[in-house]
C-alpha cells in the first residue's frame, strides 16, 4: 500500500522501557540476588539517564514514537512518564512487571491486562491502546485484547514483515499487526551484554557498533524495497548510553531524511492502515 504523503514504508521507533523489571526478574532467584548492584544498575538508567537522552535525540530530527512501558515502571516513574507524554510520544501496553506471567485462565490474563490500563488510566490519563506483550496470550484472550478490549494494534516479536489485520487462531481482527522482529530491530539483542547473571544468556560480546547500525539501514532499505513495514524494539537503558546513543542518532538522522519512510508512532501507523484498508474487501 502507499502510505502518508506517498510514502513506500511506514516504520515506527519503538521504545521498551523495562527499568529495573528484567533485572529484578532475573536476580530474584540467584543466592543474595536483592543485593546485586551492577545488573540493576543497568535498568535503572533507562528511566533515570537514558529515556532523557533519547526524547533529546528525537527531538533534534522531530521524531515521534512509542514507549512499550511496564505498568511498573509507569507507577515507580512518573515522571519520565511525563515527559514522554508531553513530548508528544505514545505510550503503549507492555505488561506490568516483564515477568510474562498473565495467568493460566482467560479470566486471569483479562484481569491482569485491566489491572495495567488502571494504572495507566490513573497516571497518565488514558488507556493504552496498543499491546507488547511480554508473555503468552490465550488465544480467548487475544480475541477480548483487540476486541472489546480496546487495543488498536499489536506489535510484537513474531509477526511477519508487513502490516495487516492482527489474526488469532487464523481469524482475522479489526485491529493492525505492526512488525517487530526481535533478531533484526531489537538493540538488546544486539549490544546488550552482563556477565552475571548472563544477559543475554550464551551470548559471548556485544556486537560492534557500526555492523548494529549498518543492520538497521540495512533492514530499512529491505523494507521500502518490499513495501514491508515495521517497529524497533529499542530499550532506553541501552540506546541511551553515551556510545550507543552515537548510533541511535545516526539512524534517527537517516530516517528523517529518507523521502521513502513515514516515521510515525505506532498508534499513527495502525489508524491509518484501517483508515485506507477499512473500506475494503479486505477489511475484517
Amino acid at each position: 500500500m502507499v502510505w502518508k504523503d506517498g510514502a513506500r514504508s511506514a516504520f515506527a521507533l519503538g521504545f521498551d522501557l523495562d527499568g529495573e523489571t528484567i533485572w529484578r526478574n532475573k536476580t530474584k532467584t540467584l543466592p543474595n540476588g536483592n543485593s546485586y548492584i551492577k545488573g540493576p544498575s543497568i535498568g535503572k538508567y533507562g528511566p533515570k539517564k537514558g529515556a532523557l537522552r533519547v526524547l533529546e535525540i528525537l527531538e533534534e530530527f522531530s521524531l515521534k514514537s512509542t514507549w512499550f512501558i511496564p505498568a511498573d515502571m509507569v507507577r515507580e516513574h512518573p515522571d519520565v512518564v511525563d515527559k514522554i507524554l508531553d513530548k508528544g510520544h505514545e505510550i503503549g501496553h507492555h505488561g506490568l512487571d516483564h515477568t510474562g506471567e498473565y495467568g493460566d485462565t482467560f479470566e486471569a490474563q483479562k484481569e491482569r491486562v485491566e489491572y495495567c490500563q488502571d494504572i495507566f488510566l490513573k497516571y497518565t490519563g488514558r488507556k493504552a491502546l496498543g499491546f507488547r506483550p511480554t508473555g503468552a496470550l490465550l488465544q480467548e484472550t487475544e480475541r477480548w485484547i483487540y476486541s472489546e478490549g480496546g487495543f488498536v494494534y499489536s506489535s510484537a516479536g513474531i509477526s511477519g514483515e508487513s502490516c495487516g489485520w492482527y489474526m488469532v487462531d487464523g481469524v482475522l481482527t479489526k485491529a493492525v499487526n505492526i512488525p517487530c522482529r526481535d533478531e533484526q530491530m531489537d538493540d538488546y539483542v544486539q549490544t546488550v551484554f552482563n556477565s552475571y547473571p548472563a544477559v543475554l544468556e550464551g551470548m559471548p560480546r556485544i556486537a560492534p557498533y557500526d555492523n548494529t547500525y549498518r543492520n538497521w539501514v540495512h533492514e530499512i532499505e529491505g523494507m521500502v524495497r518490499r513495501g514491508n513495514s515495521g517497529s524497533t524494539a529499542f530499550h532506553p537503558q541501552i540506546a541511551g548510553t553515551p556510545g550507543r546513543a552515537v548510533i541511535f542518532a545516526r539512524f534517527c538522522e537517516y530516517l528523517a531524511g529518507h523521502p521513502d519512510v513515514w516515521c510515525a508512532p505506532c498508534i499513527e501507523i495502525a489508524e491509518y492502515f484501517q483508515t485506507v484498508m477499512g473500506g475494503t474487501d479486505d477489511a475484517h
